[in-house]
């Protein structure tokens, strides 16, 4: 089923053109209401525009020598005076040869040797875990056993310490009645050491059973006796032994059984010993890219004037073990010392004598027919004899390629921004010129490219700039020389300003973004420095982001000037226009603070509609706000500023006079709009508010004066234009709706009639706008229409949200409906005549 308003409207008999009006705007009017250029005036245009683009890049061909390297001289050529004169390029390579020559100067880094010192800190934690799980020796008392036969007896198994006990036992049985042997064995200390480990634990087993016979253990409990007490506490260092191994096969590097038989002092000197020997390896300088077995030869160096505990195959493990350690945790420590290397560059550049081509007077400088050779050429240029001049071929060759950039650029330009005028061209225009210029004067890296994004970027959106900020990247090595290093840079810093800066709402917000380009561009050099020359200048590298954040701070400072110049209407100037702290709001909500809050709603509605169409919500509402500031000149002859008083308009009694002073808020409007620097977007609103709709109140009270004489229209039309574009026929439709939408009562709720009636009142008005052909130019269809209708039906039920009924100590007396009379002399409510009877 067709919506409501299509159905109406097709069935009324609707103008195909407007009538012609006298009062309206005539000529040859574009769409959005200026007059199209010429055919002659695109011409001229696209002229001066190829004519800029090539005096500016082909500024190389100015001055250009017709003697060049590699040509043929047309005659003899003499010195005309003596000279002595610089080969520039001669003494620049010998500088580089110099620079190349220079050696790094290194220091040691103190992080890199932290890292290595904490790195064996925590392989020496890890080990020392596992030791206090294997237990501290000695376990037992030494004057019961020996601290090697404790060692022995912990690595013992079940199966080796059962029978060993065993044998012992018997052994001791056998001997304890040799009063002799028991005097020969009584001192431990002259106990023979050379006795195989076996055997010296068994014999220090038969001595503690001895002394423990002697004692009269035999009499003691199996809990009392020191003999079981020792074999317990050797059962459970085992244990514990054994659990420890475990663990000390899961360490990295592995790590040999020797560590866990270390008594504490000398595990202490087992670390300070890998530490002296880490801190000679730092002093001496650990260098990135040191073959393996080089650095292996040099720890082990370091490790063969050590002395390691324990016998010779202990000794050589743990010596294994510290290499190991080391050899896990050294890293390079040596690293440049930019500072000092950067004195030496400068040092040997400073050596490096410049190289002079001497000439005396009368010198043959070339022969006739004599090919240029760089020499030759510099000579012939000092003395002003290589026939400089302009380039014609060249510049001709530049123009030819300028054309085919304005043959791509112009049908984008008219695909991603239609509706251009002639100001917004010149600004890219001058803007854009920028920085080939000053490319051409100070170098690449200097160019504004990153100003010429960011401004774009906001004034015209991300597509229209990034088209011309790619161009004039790619047409930048034409006046300058253009290298990797310096071109990526710049290129990615202007393209990520010109991408977002349309969607900034603030200057704060495009300062940011500057300083987010600047870093970008400084990333970006660093990386490309790092991949084509292997290292990173780090001067060089903030010397991009700096000139780009410069950059950037000047298109921010001069965003304001350029918009006010050019008449430019960026969403960050719209937002600051919309602001109701601004002068002139703030003088319509003192002066006509009716007509203030009825401009609120009007935005709101409009504001609404411009949403579901995708239109210019910035400008709607700016605009919006603006569209009737030309009533605070005579507040009091408009309805909603009288607040109840007496209406001035029964007292001049004279429709025409009345309609003229209704009329006069379009043009005193526009006055206040011109002296307060509005845009001309904004302007627009002013007029196409109302376009050229009927004043039908006092054109009806005309009629009634005039009795059976025929009243013309135009005294009471206002002067129009009528809407050019969808933003303004938008907020004509909200105007003329706020008035009948905000007469509605809810008494009945938000049911379907209520809201039935509101869409038909918005539909009416819709319908009689159409009708009388001031929707024309605008661009809104019928589709859209109903948009708006339902948009503003949405925000009038918002704005009249049902509330809680407060109760009452008494009755409230009913108010009087002043509606009718007060309706009567508003001056726009006959939005409800239709203009063929003028009655309601």
């Amino acid at each position: 089923m067709k919506h409501l308003l299509t159905a109406v409207v097709e069935h009324l008999p609707h103008r195909t053109s407007r009538p012609w009006r006298p009062w309206q705007q005539t000529g040859s009017l574009s769409s959005n209401g200026r007059k199209k250029p010429t055919l002659s005036g695109r011409l001229a245009g696209y002229t001066l525009t190829l004519l800029s683009l090539t005096a500016v890049h082909g500024i190389r061909y100015y001055n250009e020598p017709q003697l060049t390297i590699g040509s043929r001289s047309p005659q003899t050529f003499l010195a005309p005076a003596a000279a002595e004169i610089e080969d520039v390029e001669a003494t620049q390579a010998r500088q580089v040869e110099a620079r190349r020559r220079v050696v790094q100067a290194l220091q040691l880094s103190s992080s890199a040797n932290d890292k290595m010192q904490q790195d064996l800190e925590a392989l020496w934690a890890s080990v020392e875990a596992v030791r206090q799980q294997a237990g501290s020796l000695p376990y037992v008392s030494v004057q019961l056993l020996s601290l090697p036969t404790q060692i022995y007896l912990r690595q013992l198994a079940p199966e080796d310490w059962e029978p060993l006990q065993d044998r012992a036992r018997q052994e001791a049985i056998r001997t304890r009645t040799s009063t002799l042997r028991l005097q020969e064995d009584a001192n431990p200390a002259e106990r023979p050491d050379q006795l195989p480990p076996e055997q010296r634990a068994k014999q220090e087993l038969i001595e503690v059973w001895q002394r423990a016979w002697l004692d009269g253990s035999a009499t003691l409990t199996p809990a009392e006796d020191p003999y079981t007490q020792l074999v317990a506490q050797v059962e459970a260092a085992q244990r514990q032994y054994q659990a420890a191994l475990l663990q000390l096969e899961q360490l990295t590097p592995p790590t040999p059984a020797t560590v866990l038989n270390l008594v504490d002092p000398d595990w202490q000197q087992l670390q300070q010993q890998s530490r002296r020997v880490l801190e000679r390896i730092q002093k001496i300088g650990i260098v990135d890219g040191l073959p393996r077995e080089v650095r292996a030869e040099g720890i082990q160096a370091q490790l063969d004037d050590l002395t390691f505990p324990g016998n010779a195959a202990q000794r050589q493990e743990l010596q294994a073990l510290v290499y190991q350690w080391l050899n896990q945790v050294l890293t390079p420590n040596v690293e440049v010392d930019p500072q000092r290397t950067d004195q030496r560059i400068r040092a040997e550049i400073e050596k490096v004598e410049p190289v002079l081509i001497s000439v005396t007077e009368n010198q043959v400088i070339v022969r006739a027919n004599q090919t240029i050779t760089p020499e030759i050429f510099l000579v012939l240029d000092h003395f002003g004899l290589t026939q400089r001049g302009v380039n014609i071929w060249g510049l001709v060759g530049v123009a030819g390629l300028m054309g085919m950039g304005l043959a791509i650029f112009v049908p984008l330009q008219k695909r991603l921004k239609p509706d251009l005028r002639r100001r917004d061209r010149v600004l890219i225009l001058m803007v854009s010129l920028t920085a080939p210029l000053l490319a051409a004067l100070f170098k690449l890296e200097f160019s504004s490219l990153p100003a010429v994004g960011l401004l774009l970027g906001s004034f015209y959106g991300a597509g229209l700039g990034l088209v011309v900020v790619v161009g004039q990247a790619l047409l930048l090595p034409l006046v300058a020389p253009a290298s990797l290093l310096a071109f990526a840079p710049l290129l990615s810093g202007s393209v990520v300003a010109c991408a977002l800066a349309g969607r900034s709402r603030s200057r704060e917000e495009l300062a940011l973004l500057g300083g987010g380009a600047a870093l970008v561009q400084m990333l970006a050099y660093g990386a490309v420095s790092l991949a084509t020359t292997g290292g990173i200048d780090l001067l060089a590298m903030a010397l991009a982001g700096g000139t780009s954040l410069g950059w950037s701070i000047v298109a921010l400072g001069a965003s304001p000037y350029l918009e006010r110049l050019f008449d430019l209407v960026t969403p960050i100037r719209l937002l600051e226009l919309g602001n109701p702290n601004r002068t002139l709001l703030r003088r319509l909500a003192a002066e006509a603070p009716g007509t203030f809050q009825h401009t609120l709603f009007v935005a709101t509605l409009a504001e609404r509609a411009a949403q579901k169409l995708n239109l210019n919500v910035e400008l709607v509402r700016t605009g919006t706000l603006y569209h009737d500031i030309g009533k605070m000149l005579q507040a009091r002859y408009f309805i909603e500023n009288q607040m109840g008083s007496l209406n001035p308009h029964t007292q001049l009694d004279d429709p025409y006079r009345s309609a003229q002073i209704i009329k006069a808020h379009v043009s005193d409007g526009l006055r206040l709009a011109k002296q307060y620097n509005l845009p001309t977007a904004v302007r627009a609103f002013i007029p196409e508010h109302q376009g050229t709709i009927l004043i039908a109140y006092f054109y009806h009270q005309a009629q009634l004066k005039a009795g059976d004489q025929p009243v013309p229209q135009e005294p009471f039309r206002y002067d129009g234009p009528i809407p050019q574009s969808k933003e303004t026929g938008v907020v004509m439709m909200a105007d003329a709706c706020e008035a009948a939408l905000r007469s509605m009562t809810l008494s009945d709720g938000f049911g379907s009639e209520v809201m039935e009636r509101a869409r038909a009142t918005v539909q009416k008005i819709a319908k009689a706008r159409w009708q009388d052909g001031q929707l024309a130019d605008s661009g809104l269809t019928l589709e859209d229409l109903e948009v708006v209708a339902e948009a503003f039906v949405e925000v009038w039920r918002e704005s009249n949200h049902e509330r809680i009924p407060y109760p009452t100590s008494t009755p409230t007396p009913p108010l009087s409906d002043n509606s009718s009379t007060n309706s009567s002399t508003r001056a726009e409510f006959p939005v409800l005549i239709t203009p063929s009877t003028g009655s309601l």
